[in-house]
């Protein structure tokens, strides 16, 4: 296959993944859904069966289990999982949902494989994932939950699509369309060479670009609130132009 050709697959692949003829959102009783077909492309970072492809990082035994066709999280202790190896450009297709109100969560990407310094979590860009009724409960802006982007744990070079004004450094999403504890939330992230573009429930609506940072781990992050997730599909790109430092640490 040539470069044309691959191109063409890729775009079609993340065309469809992003506005599908379908949701691909719908449960019954709360199992993986009959309608998570692969797309053309895709791999699945998350089998439905176990948790091949993640190594736990600083979590426990119990906290990431495999269930019903789901992954699910109990939220504690607070931490992270990452995936066994690193992505640089790639297309990463999310579906997720609390199972409480208030609910705090997320995904790094780029990712260091260790948490940074004294903190639960590694340094990396965060995806974040909150339940719309976090905003009310913590009395914070709504925005918080309508699918920020930023830099965490120190990571330098990053500029908003979308600046925010609630938090310093962090990218707001234009548009709310994130749905309630118990309903099930669709993420499309693109990433190509550092810049960042996130699909919420079939809409693309905020970015940010990471200069300095632009290969590294997928880490899911458990935040002291139940999460399950039924897909975690992943596309991988070409490769582009990088520096050595502006990849993560490899995993001892």
């Amino acid at each position: 296959m040539n470069r044309r050709e691959f191109a063409k697959k890729a775009l079609l692949a993340s065309t469809a993944a992003a506005f599908p003829a379908g949701s691909g959102i719908s449960a019954i009783n709360g199992k993986a859904s009959t309608e998570n077909n692969l797309q053309p492309g895709f791999e699945r970072l998350f089998n439905g069966k176990d948790l091949t492809n993640f190594v736990d990082v600083n979590t426990s035994e119990e906290t990431w289990y495999v269930e019903d066709g789901l992954l699910k999280c109990t939220g504690w202790p607070i931490g992270v999982m990452r995936t066994e190896k690193q992505y640089q450009n790639f297309i990463l297709d999310v579906e997720w949902r609390f199972m409480e109100e208030g609910g705090n969560s997320g995904m790094f990407i780029l990712a260091n494989p260790e948490p940074h310094e004294d903190n639960p979590f590694p340094r990396g860009v965060e995806v974040q994932m909150l339940d719309p009724a976090w905003a009310e409960i913590h009395n914070r802006p709504i925005e918080y939950v309508h699918g920020h982007l930023f830099p965490v744990m120190g990571l330098e070079g990053t500029i908003a699509d979308n600046p925010s004004e609630v938090v310093r450094g962090r990218s707001y999403a234009l548009e709310n369309r994130m749905k309630p504890a118990f309903e099930w939330n669709r993420y499309i992230l693109v990433c190509t060479d550092g810049v960042i573009k996130l699909s919420v429930n079939g809409k693309f609506v905020n970015g940010i670009t990471s200069t300095k940072r632009k290969k590294g781990y997928i880490c899911p992050e458990a935040e002291g609130a139940e999460i399950h997730f039924r897909k975690i599909d992943i596309m991988e790109l070409p490769d582009g132009v990088i520096q050595s430092e502006q990849i993560a640490p490899l995993a001892d």
